[in-house]
């Protein structure tokens, strides 16, 4: 039987591992109330099954005993885990076990291949070997492994290349791939990480420390799965309670119009012709919207959960000429919806730049604009500010329609509309998770009031970005 750690000494090793700061985030972390977690501390014990199951793996034996890097249950301890739920069982031997991991190693070394290999296997691996960059990237694109451990110079493809390879394909991109190299000075490794390697360790390897890499590595990777499955599964769970009637109406429209142009073709004058293919253009225009909509939720959710790696795909994060760029977006979106009398614009500086990229600007505010049009009645204003506030800028969008209780801004979420039956406007309820995703990504604050039959104001704060003066001719 294992010994198990007090409960604080539990709670604080998780804390560590996760880098979480606060008992809140704890409690988040497990799904429970902070009373719940409070109760654990008091009562000296935590909930060892809910425990394994967020943990699983090595991370759960050190957590509960503060020894050892890899857990290998016995059978009273699975017994005193499972706490009567005898599913746990299948979920020890998926979750802990690396039985099924492949580990592809590209090493032209053949003594240091066979010895890395050799330690692989004792630790339950299934090991796949290559003797230089060109067969290492062949067996890596046709088995597919878990992880790459690969020196950097070798014959045919060099280490960098295959990395390259690997990366630029997207079917392997998501690999991790860990270097082993004599070039021991941090200019080549940084060269390396940025390239997109996971890890570098340097020669001679401490066959330790190598196996704590791979561990790591393989469990970062589960965990990143396991979030993007969350995010999948929100989704997925979105569309099934919403797309359904999003979809049905437009595709009405341009099922029912076009079958009609077509049974009635000989009776119809040219006139009737392109006022219906006028109506057919329109919905699909609106299902064009929507998928992209949805399609930009993904994207936006999977970038901030594949850390630094996805804040990569975010672009230049300038927006030269930011008061100008914000004018001419919300005139255009106003037009288009027919309310640019409703606009009451007010910037403090025009050539002000922003710490965001151009095209999330422009997707930022033309959602909060959007959404304070959607909500509001023609005719009533629609006051949109840029001011200046030392390093930052504030954006302020504010109007006079129907607002939202607190209780609803709380519950602000993807997919999620208010008072749909009673006012049946269209879209699917991303507007704003949309809106606070961009913010978040580019470090800004979003800041939302808003009062039933009120009105609602959007504040978004963004930094100033300070450019360097360009040259005169």
């Amino acid at each position: 039987m294992t010994k198990h750690s007090s409960a604080r000494e539990i709670l604080q090793r998780i804390k560590d591992l996760y880098d979480i700061s606060t008992d809140a985030e704890l409690a988040e972390f497990f799904g429970i109330t902070p009373s719940a977690l409070s109760n654990w501390k008091y009562r000296n014990t935590v909930d060892y099954r809910l425990l394994f199951e967020k943990c699983y793996g090595f991370n759960y034996h050190y957590i509960i005993t503060g020894e050892g890097e890899k857990y290998a249950p016995d059978e009273d301890e699975i017994l005193e885990i499972q706490r009567g739920n005898k599913d746990l069982r299948s979920l020890v031997v998926d979750d802990a076990s690396v039985a099924q991991k492949k580990v592809l190693i590209i090493e032209d070394h053949t003594q240091m291949r066979q010895l890395i290999e050799r330690h692989l296997k004792k630790e339950g691996y299934a090991v796949l070997g290559a003797g230089d960059g060109t067969q290492g990237l062949a067996l890596a694109k046709e088995h597919i492994p878990d992880i790459i451990i690969s020196d950097i110079v070798m014959p045919g493809l060099s280490g960098y290349e295959v990395l390259r390879e690997i990366r630029a394909d997207l079917q392997t991109t998501h690999i991790p791939l860990l270097f082993i190299s004599s070039k021991a000075d941090l200019a080549e490794i940084r060269h390396a990480m940025n390239l997109g390697a996971d890890d570098y360790l340097t020669k001679p390897i401490q066959i330790k420390e190598l196996l704590q890499a791979v561990h790591a590595r393989l469990h970062k990777s589960a965990l990143v799965q396991r979030q993007m499955d969350s995010v999948l599964q929100k989704i997925r769970s979105g569309f099934v309670r919403v797309l359904p009637h999003e979809f049905r109406t437009p595709l009405s429209t341009i099922i029912g119009g076009t079958k009609y142009i077509i049974d009635s073709f000989e009776n119809l004058s040219k006139p009737e012709i392109l006022e219906l293919l006028k109506m057919v253009n329109s919905s699909t225009n609106h299902l064009n919207r929507l998928l992209e909509k949805i399609l930009l939720y993904a994207k936006l959710e999977a970038i901030a959960h594949e850390g630094e790696e996805g804040l990569e795909q975010l672009g230049r994060r300038v927006t030269e000429n930011a008061g100008d760029v914000i004018s001419d977006i919300v005139l255009d979106v106003a037009q288009e919806h027919h309310r640019i009398k409703d606009i009451d614009l007010s910037i403090a500086e025009d050539s002000i730049a922003l710490a965001i990229n151009p095209v999330y600007l422009t997707t930022l505010v033309t959602e909060i604009v959007e959404n304070a049009i959607k909500f509001s009645q023609a005719g009533s204003p629609i006051a949109v500010s840029l001011t200046r506030e030392n390093s930052h800028a504030v954006l302020t969008v504010r109007d006079e329609g129907r607002g939202m209780s607190a209780s609803q801004i709380k519950n602000i979420g993807a997919f999620t509309q208010f008072d749909r039956e009673m006012y049946e406007q269209q879209g699917v309820g991303l507007g704003f998770s949309i809106i606070a995703r961009i913010v978040d990504l580019f470090k800004g604050k979003l800041q939302i009031k808003s009062e039933p039959a009120r009105g609602t104001q959007v504040s978004v704060t963004l930094e100033v970005v300070h450019l360097a003066p360009k040259p005169k001719k």
